[in-house]
């Protein structure tokens, strides 16, 4: 594995006002993504290619596609290992062992009195096992363009064998950064006994990240933060600390809108609605 000196030495970081950090990845990655023009939606909630209806839930599914949903890749770190975990017994001098996933679920909730967030995830997982047990999680905004749609599609591997995601994590234009000084490593809120501390979750960098928050879940009664809805879980967080990776496009220099994902397909934010005299 590179070790953290040789990832040190590939990017610099710089504070503004203890809040914001910039990183950068000096080496190339292969490009394997391009852009391409836009098609027609594919699916229609009313369409079928048979005789009998869609179901409900069945033209649900073909609604949702035809939404605009973000792309963001979720890290954290922790949760029982199975036996025989790939993910265990690759990285043995790092337990508890690195978790991920690619999500379209994310989105904001409250802004006051601190910035919370959520998303859901369907179950069983081993990245929501990982965050429900260290309390703590990375979320990576992803850029609009080739390079964030090679990380969204790596991380779409998920966390089973035979193949992890941490393994040959280079090959999706990624590193992960070594941990900060001043990162905080544990899940505890400040009160009552101090909780164990834990290896922080990976901190991703790469030209396919713009930002990335580091966040905590919300454990305020009566869900602690993961609230179970049939399959599926919904888990909120609190803001910590917001990173910025690489916001501008490396060929224009300007500023980037994040990835999003429709139609089963990853796409670049398009033209704007405008009003009578040209206004936004």
């Amino acid at each position: 594995m590179t070790s953290a000196g040789e990832l040190a030495s590939g990017w610099k970081a710089s504070f503004n006002g203890g809040q914001r950090r910039t990183f950068r990845l000096s080496s190339p990655h292969n490009k394997q993504w391009k852009t391409a023009p836009a098609v027609p939606p594919s699916v229609h909630p009313h369409s079928s290619t048979t005789e009998t209806a869609l179901t409900l839930p069945e033209q649900l599914r073909g609604l949702m596609r035809l939404l605009t949903h973000s792309v963001v890749v979720c890290t954290s770190r922790g949760g029982e290992s199975a036996a025989g975990d790939y993910v265990a017994s690759s990285f043995p001098d790092q337990q508890p062992a690195p978790r991920a996933m690619t999500m379209s679920s994310f989105t904001s909730l409250t802004l006051h009195p601190t910035p919370l967030v959520s998303f859901n995830v369907a179950t069983p997982s081993r990245t929501l096992d990982a965050v429900a047990a260290s309390g703590l999680f990375n979320i990576h905004v992803l850029a609009g363009d080739p390079a964030g749609a090679r990380v969204a599609e790596w991380f779409r591997r998920g966390n089973a064998e035979p193949m992890h995601v941490f393994d040959r994590i280079g090959e999706c234009g990624c590193e992960v950064m070594p941990p900060q000084p001043d990162q905080d490593s544990t899940g505890a809120d400040g009160e009552g006994e101090e909780e164990p501390v834990l290896p922080p979750p990976p901190l991703l960098r790469g030209p396919g990240i713009m930002y990335a928050m580091r966040c905590r879940l919300l454990r305020e009664e009566p869900c602690g933060g993961l609230v179970r809805v049939r399959d599926h879980v919904i888990v909120l967080g609190e803001v910590l600390e917001i990173l910025e990776g690489q916001r501008r496009d490396e060929e224009s220099g300007e500023e980037r809108f994040g990835l999003a994902y429709a139609d089963r397909r990853y796409r670049q934010l398009g033209n704007i609605m405008v009003g009578e005299g040209g206004e936004a």
